[in-house]
């Protein structure tokens, strides 16, 4: 076996935190609200949740034992434990599929962190007090039309993220996280505060928690399950990479339900802020993806001290924007290190530069080339639509039935800290309700 690491979470509080990093980021604060919101509020949120606790909570798991095991990147970890127990060296193309996807998904994850900060500066001089419907939507689409200014603040996102990573585990990327979720969920829990106080809370808990079964479509489940994989971060190989950090005895069955329902709180207490604050405000909750950054904005501009509130909703935005997009970066940087034995500053270096130019098809997928169109998406839309739909239930799907039939049942019961009943949960969804779930859902979606 090559390529094993020698960097090592510091503590366990350490190793939460970052994977409730990597689950929580603008899946949970930017795509789960305009996603109920156009999926039929309650009857998506019903789905998501089953989603969550049949798919998401496994596959978390999938991933945490596979990377411990393979102690490497998330290519080399599926392909070394597949040869140690005799199995093709082409299992490793599992972790490929994760690998791909968390690149594709910083390619418009950077641009979308880039209209939050461009949001920031906006609300630091006070453009966004005062706003109408047409001023704000006229600063959104303003925004979209500058292509030069949405590639000052990707470029910004992007560098971040360098910055943090190209240092050591303990003092970049786990620091970071220790400071950044915190302060996330203080700012989350006043932006709930303050939509209970001065919104319309009621209305929003209805709308979140009153499903309408008849809503239930095959394309309403698609949506749900494919942001139930976007929101926790499964089958992009993010929990595997950092699963390979852990050298502690750890139960990894609890460890991937902590964090599912850290991650699910979140954006529920995220979606019940949002609501209520709109429906106060008697705005319409299906706006889509503009929600945050046309609505919100909104209601903001004719609430006291709005400007206020929405800089510091904006913050949180981006600090939940750069906890996922750590682990993004993570994932290919670790995969490059080993692919082709580069140090890490030229690993950050050469990846971080070949996101940001793909990542331009984003930002100009528009203005300059929004009528490029594949299958009737915008170049963003396709992205957007191929990892949540596809590759990352198929990179879930893959780590989940490798775990679950190919790798030894006494490395399995050892990796839940030997809890028979939790150890057995998983074992049955692993190699039955999970994977039948997800070809259903591909099915469902033909």
């Amino acid at each position: 076996m090559q390529h094993k690491n020698t960097s090592f979470w510091s503590s366990n509080l350490g190793f939460t935190l970052a994977c409730v990093g990597a689950a929580v980021g603008l899946g949970n604060i930017w795509k789960f609200p305009y996603m109920a919101g156009t999926q039929g509020g309650g009857a998506f949120v019903f789905v998501y949740l089953v989603t969550i606790f049949a798919i998401a909570i496994p596959v978390a798991a999938a991933e945490l034992l596979v990377g411990r095991k393979g102690q490497s990147d998330a290519v080399s970890s599926v392909r070394d434990i597949a040869l140690e127990n005799k199995r093709p060296a082409a299992f490793g193309l599992i972790g490929g599929i994760g690998v791909f996807g968390s690149f594709i998904l910083l390619t418009f994850y950077a641009v979308i962190a880039g209209w939050v900060s461009s949001y920031i500066w906006r609300a630091l001089s006070g453009q966004i007090g005062g706003l109408d419907v047409a001023g704000a939507n006229a600063m959104f689409s303003n925004l979209l039309a500058a292509p030069n200014e949405m590639i000052a603040h990707q470029f910004a996102f992007l560098l971040f993220l360098g910055l943090i990573l190209v240092r050591q585990l303990s003092a970049g990327l786990e620091r970071a996280n220790l400071i950044l979720m915190p302060a996330l969920v203080i700012m989350l829990i006043f932006i709930a505060l303050y939509g209970a106080i001065a919104g319309d809370i009621g209305a929003s808990l209805a709308y979140l928690f009153t499903p309408d079964f008849s809503k239930i479509t095959p394309a309403v489940i698609q949506s749900a399950v494919g942001q139930g994989f976007f929101s926790v971060g499964v089958g992009a190989a993010m929990l595997m990479t950092y699963g390979a950090y852990l050298d502690k005895s750890i139960n990894l069955g609890q460890a991937a339900i902590t964090i599912a329902l850290a991650d699910t709180a979140i954006a529920i207490l995220a979606g019940i802020g949002i609501f209520a604050i709109v429906f106060g405000q008697s705005l319409d909750p299906s706006a889509g993806p503009g929600l945050i950054f046309t609505t919100l904005p909104l209601a903001f501009g004719q609430m006291p001290f709005g400007s206020l509130l929405g800089l510091v909703f904006f913050v949180l935005v981006y600090f939940a924007a750069l906890t996922s997009g750590l682990s993004l970066a993570e994932v290919i940087f670790r995969w490059a290190e080993n692919r082709f034995g580069w140090s890490r500053k030229r690993a950050v270096y050469v990846m971080l530069g070949a996101v940001f130019l793909v990542g331009l098809s984003t930002v100009f997928s528009f203005n300059i080339w929004a009528d490029v169109k594949l299958a009737g998406r915008t170049l963003f839309d396709t992205k957007d639509y191929l990892v949540t739909a596809y590759i990352m239930p198929i990179g879930g799907l893959g780590v989940i039935v490798f775990a679950a039939w190919v790798m030894p049942i006494d490395d399995l019961k050892q990796a839940f800290g030997n809890d028979g009943r939790l150890f057995s949960a998983w074992l049955y969804a692993g190699r039955f309700l999970a994977p039948l779930g997800i070809l259903w859902i591909f099915w469902a979606g033909l």
